[in-house]
């Protein structure tokens, strides 16, 4: 794919993107059972869906990447609400705390548009909520979290106290780190609780318009029942995304599109 125009070249099976060396594994067609009869209301019915083979990073956007980023082009630092103590303080500027600003933690405090800034940069996009599911579920059918059903702990970073270097904890089927727990992950889609009872059965993308885009995966701060597969959650308020919390606990991986 070198010259194809995306920035990236293949590596030993992988993709690699020149510009920030991010690596990126293929995940192949296919349909899965998306979804939660068993979660919330959102999630539910569970049902077949067919997503084509694309790519996706075997990793979260680290600080040092997003940093290169925002010294490239000048793109706004990542400022927003943390919690500390039980209460929200507002412009706490996490590159500055040794909690969250270690070159290898996943980038935090970025909103969507943010997110989607950072891939254009590197030729790349948000990965749909369809592909991000069946990415996180790494092959396996019917099970809660990318590694099974056992209890995610030991497995992944959650109900913790901060972020953790990307891949501290096993890749999934599909060689993917931390799809559960760490940080929320910003997914192209808006958020339609009712959606999946109307959604296309092949590579859906999610409603036209909506209030909210979407989180996937969990946070560092989050217990198991967040962290599964089919949980979906509402990231920023795009009518008023300044006024928005920008938490601790959302960050972002790309995806790009196999080529056919």
């Amino acid at each position: 794919m070198a010259g194809c125009g995306r920035r990236v070249v293949e590596r030993d099976g992988e993709l690699v993107r020149s510009r920030d060396g991010a690596r990126m594994k293929l995940i192949p067609a296919g349909e899965f059972l998306m979804g939660d009869d068993q979660g919330t209301d959102e999630e539910r019915p569970a049902h077949p869906v067919w997503v084509d083979a694309s790519y996706m990073d075997v990793h979260e956007v680290t600080n040092a990447q997003y940093r290169r980023f925002v010294e490239a082009t000048g793109w706004r630092e990542p400022v927003g609400f943390v919690k500390i103590d039980g209460r929200l303080r507002r412009d706490f500027r996490l590159w500055a705390d040794p909690r969250f600003n270690q070159p290898q933690q996943p980038v935090v405090c970025v909103r969507w548009d943010d997110a989607v800034a950072y891939c254009k940069w590197v030729g790349a996009r948000l990965p749909t909520e369809a592909e991000w599911e069946r990415a996180a579920r790494g092959g396996l059918v019917g099970k809660k979290y990318p590694w099974g059903d056992e209890e995610p702990t030991g497995r992944a970073n959650v109900g913790g106290k901060g972020p953790v270097a990307v891949g501290s904890y096993p890749a999934n089927g599909f060689g993917l780190h931390d799809m559960a727990g760490n940080v929320w992950e910003w997914c192209a889609d808006w958020l339609d609780s009712g959606y999946y009872t109307r959604s296309p059965r092949r590579n859906p993308t999610g409603p036209p318009d909506g209030r909210h885009r979407l989180v996937r995966g969990g946070g560092w701060l989050q217990g198991p029942f967040e962290v599964r597969c089919a949980a979906r959650h509402h990231g920023c308020d795009t009518s008023n995304p300044e006024a928005y919390p920008m938490y601790g606990w959302w960050g972002f991986r790309c995806a790009l599109s196999a080529r056919r």
